[in-house]
């Protein structure tokens, strides 16, 4: 396809280079910009791994000595694991960019395509063992340093193989579907090859390595064995051998106990049976079809996943109606008919049955196996077929719920209804405790209680089990427990909680601000444990969990709290014992966002985390848990001080409605308050509390990028909307239209005669409407706005099959009614019908493939605006779904976006593509960016 970079572009560039100015950024910088994507550290706290990733191209795995501070490299590394007490690292190699690329040009079969690599590190010294041609690897957690590879398939490409010639006498034996298997020791320098794995499991214990080897047969019955490699005895045992068909091999986590599907069944259509192998003994049938605890007509399921209990006396599994061999088709297909039938009692609507269907062939029924007992209980059925498994030893409930009465809600209830049940797992007995209640249903880690939220009353309850005794839990009245600034007609969501404390008496719970302790049991007050500081301080506290694996919160612990200030948007940490009500310890506080993903060491108080800043690319850093003793490890984009990038800051204006209302204004780092700039306005809800985001520049998967848009010479204003119900175009108008004034009338260098609008999705809808308001604006971009809220109303959302009923009566649309209930609100929020009113030029952009808008909304409002000879363009990528996926759309949006707002904002030559269109002929030829000369 033809490229031309347009020529205005060029004398900028090079007038801005030449004045010794920093340059703006382009599209070509993109490519080259980094981040952060997998970050690791030890067990001890000595040794941190991360990668860091071009957007485009090959990224580098560093790897730090936290003591020394000593860093090393490697090129194309990703998937980092550290070996128990960090002796090793294994990380994997892959092909550079260009060659996968090149290969992929030449249209080479998976086979022949490049491979994966593995490197093992030994810490601490300078040796690395190289493995080429890796198809996957694993390590231990613990105790063992013996891990495992398995090889990719050998490339037979000889001229023998060509020449082979199949007789009668000889028949060809299958191409064997294993690979190589490599039991590793790094530290010894010693291993076990095996040949035809196909899977294997390194124990999370370290005891064992267990793998499957599937024998092609000439008979065209595979020979499946299960083998056990014991780690400190350094011998194998095999523990299964026959012919059939074997899959789902599942390790508990010594790996002493072993369980897989298997059956010898050669016909197409298979009946499994569960197999069970403990302490290392020879596996034995222990579930099949015939037990009496099996549902008539039902069997083990191939499609279920197996999981042992953590002392694996419990083997969790799957289980479903049999199987059944299809009837012969005997019809051509021509001879077929093919529809679909919607009916009025339909409990899950047709499109929505399509996009499950799959799902629902496959669903299986949970159902547990004891171990110690050998005996089978089926948990999960028809009439409660979902089960939330608790794998923790000791634990005899888990929760089931059903939600089958009230699918058909679904459609316009955004509750998600459901009926929930305790089951015990030591007898299958089912206990009814919840009916129709929504969904924030909670079971305490011991399964004690279940803690639920009361969308009508907004407070917490508690069930205690057993003997369903219900006990409310509250605050005083005047602190809410539930979102305080929910602006749809749902009802609003409660904060949440942060966990339970080791009595397992109480439960830690948030409101807007604070951390309560609210015992489920005795009668008690409610003990604001953060000391109403976050109230007082306008500060968001929350707990970060450092300990994955931690059930319950230690009432002597010293807590790890997240802060957010709502009003000048800083954010840090702070500390906090929750034994007794005390102001939480500030640790840091800064003009920054930090990740909540802080990374705690196994065996060490050494954490990681990350800090951002709009004018700071996120980073990696490593601490103790009070963040003392600060490193910096990475320095991501270092060349973003080579541009000129964007600063921001916090603006207030009261809207139309009388309300106070927040945004962000971003400016070049160059800016001059002398000079006149042209502004973007973008929005979508509420986005001020975003301020120290940073924004990589990227190809836009639909919305302005803001450090591009910015570098370049627009001032950014992204405002925050609140809204009433049954008026979300009017509340639009009256916080943006309020917003974009009070700045115009505050400060001069805004060019009033060049503002723009971005959106898309509900931004774009919004846009839609307000241009049908105000000729405020120079230009527009909606992407995939709503135009017609009554064909919208009825429609679906065929990405997920739902009807978008739901979304108009109770969230994000907000009109709060129905159609027949509301008709006059619907059109009075529809762009549609007020399309004459529409001066200002828009751009759209709406995908042939979008599955949460239907691209015909955009087509109502092109089709009208083209009727009545007003200026818009529709650009609609093929294949694509509501937001651009695919790199080279992105980019080529990112390009004509800013081609729209330079020509209407800036006052650059309108390019090709605005000015001819392009054509069904010339599409894929010409790309019509070629500035045109009037």
């Amino acid at each position: 396809m033809k490229k031309i970079i347009p020529f205005l572009w060029i004398l900028v560039t090079m007038s801005l280079t030449g004045y010794g100015q920093k340059p703006s950024l382009d599209h070509d910088a993109y490519d080259t910009w980094q981040s952060i994507k997998q970050t690791l550290i030890s067990d001890d706290g000595k040794w941190v791994a991360y990668t860091v990733v071009p957007q485009q191209g090959d990224g580098w795995l560093y790897i730090s000595d936290v003591l020394t501070g000593q860093k090393d490299s490697v090129a194309r590394s990703d998937r980092p694991l550290f070996s128990p007490d960090s002796k090793y690292m294994a990380y994997r190699i892959i092909p550079s960019y260009d060659e996968t690329r090149q290969a992929k040009k030449k249209k080479l079969k998976e086979d022949q395509m490049p491979k994966n690599d593995l490197e093992i590190r030994l810490l601490g010294s300078n040796d690395i063992i190289k493995v080429s041609h890796v198809k996957s690897f694993g390590l231990p957690e613990e105790n063992s340093y013996w891990m495992a590879y398995l090889m990719e398939k050998k490339t037979d490409t000889s001229a023998v193989k060509s020449a082979r010639v199949k007789t009668p006498d000889s028949p060809k034996k299958p191409d064997p579907k294993g690979t190589e298997l490599v039991i590793f020791n790094p530290l010894l320098n010693k291993e076990y090859r095996f040949q035809d794995v196909t899977e294997y499991v390194v124990a999370r214990d370290g005891k064992t390595i267990s793998f499957l080897q599937d024998i092609p047969d000439t008979t065209k019955i595979d020979n499946y064995i299960v083998t056990v490699f014991d780690t400190a005895k350094e011998i194998v045992k095999k523990l299964f051998d026959s012919k059939g068909t074997l899959k789902k091999l599942s390790s508990d986590k010594s790996g002493n106990n072993l369980s897989f599907l298997f059956t010898a069944d050669t016909s197409k259509v298979k009946i499994y049976d569960l197999w069970l192998s403990k302490d290392q003994g020879k596996a034995i049938r222990v579930i099949d079809s015939t037990n009496p605890a099996m549902v008539a007509g039902w069997s083990v399921s191939e499609n279920g996943d197996l999981a042992f209990s953590d002392d694996a006396t419990r083997l969790f599994f799957g289980s479903a109606p049999e199987p059944v061999k299809e009837p012969e088709d005997t019809l051509l297909d021509e001879e077929k008919f093919k529809l679909d039938i919607w009916s009025w009692d339909d409990d899950v609507l047709q499109p929505m049955q399509k996009k499950q269907l799959d799902q629902e062939l496959k669903r299986t029924y949970q159902a547990v196996y004891h171990t110690d007992k050998g005996v089978m209980f089926q948990l999960a059925d028809t009439v409660v077929p979902t089960v939330r498994l608790n794998l923790r030893k000791d634990y005899n409930i888990v929760l089931g719920s059903s939600n089958l009465k009230y699918r058909k809600y679904i459609s316009w209830d955004s509750k998600n209804y459901s009926d929930y049940y305790t089951i015990n797992v030591e007898n299958g007995i089912r206990t009814s405790i919840l009916v129709k209640t929504p969904s924030q249903v909670i079971l305490s880690p011991s399964c004690k209680y279940v803690l639920f939220w009361d969308w009508e009353k907004r407070y917490w309850i508690t069930v205690s089990i057993p003997g369903n005794i219900q006990k409310v839990l509250s605050v005083p009245d005047t602190i809410p427990l539930y979102d305080e600034m929910n602006d749809t007609p749902s009802e609003p969501r409660p904060y949440g909680i942060a966990g339970w404390l080791d009595d397992e008496k109480h439960v830690l719970i948030y409101d807007r601000y604070d951390i309560w302790s609210l015992n489920v049991v005795e009668k008690e007050d409610p003990v604001n444990i953060t000391n109403e500081y976050g109230r007082k301080n306008n500060l968001r506290l929350r707990y970060i969990k450092t300990d994955p694996e931690a059930e319950f919160i230690g009432r002597k612990e010293t807590l790890l709290l997240s802060a957010f200030n709502f009003e000048n948007k800083e954010a840090g940490f702070f500390s906090l014992k929750p034994e007794k009500m005390s102001d939480p310890e500030k640790i840091v506080l800064e003009k920054a966002a930090f990740s909540r993903a802080v990374t705690k060491a196994k065996k060490a108080n050494t954490i990681i985390w990350q800090k951002e800043a709009y004018n700071l690319s996120p980073d990696l850093y490593v601490s103790d848990m009070n963040f003392g003793n600060t490193k910096k490890l990475s320095v991501t984009n270092p060349r973003q001080s080579n541009y000129n990038w964007l600063r921001a800051e916090l603006v207030e204006w009261i809207s139309f409605d009388g309300e106070r209302l927040q945004g962000i204004l971003y400016k070049p780092e160059n800016f001059d308050p002398s000079k006149k700039y042209p502004m973007i306005v973008y929005f979508y809800e509420r986005s001020s509390d975003g301020l120290y985001s940073y924004f990589p520049p990227a190809p836009s998967a639909s919305i302005i990028n803001r450090s591009f848009a910015v570098s370049n010479g627009y001032l950014l204003f992204v405002p925050d909307i609140t809204y009433k119900k049954g008026y979300p175009g009017q509340s639009c108008y009256n916080a943006i239209v309020s917003g974009t004034y009070a700045l115009m009338d505050r400060f001069s260098y805004i060019d009033k005669q060049k503002i723009g609008l971005d959106g898309q999705s509900w931004g774009g809808y919004q846009i839609a409407w307000l241009v049908t308001q105000t000729d405020l604006y120079k230009c527009a971009y909606a992407g995939a706005p709503v135009s017609n809220m009554i064909s919208a109303y009825g429609g679906i959302r065929w990405e997920s099959g739902m009807s978008r009923m739901f979304q108009y009566e109770q969230t994000q649309s907000r009109i709060g009614g129905t159609l027949w209930e509301k008709p006059v609100h619907f059109i009075e929020n529809s762009p549609i019908f007020f399309v004459p009113k529409i001066n200002t030029p828009l751009l759209l952009m709406h995908n042939d493939a979008d599955g949460a808008v239907p691209w015909y909304q955009s087509i109502e409002l092109i089709t009208a605006l083209r009727r009545l000879d007003k200026p818009a363009w529709l650009l609609s990528y093929n294949d694509e779904a509501h937001n651009l996926v695919k790199r080279p759309n992105r980019k080529d949006i990112s390009i004509r976006k800013m081609q729209f707002f330079d020509h209407y904002l800036k006052g650059s030559p309108v390019p090709y593509w605005m000015k001819y269109g392009i054509s069904q002929v010339q599409k894929g030829k010409v790309d019509g960016y070629e500035l045109v000369k009037e």
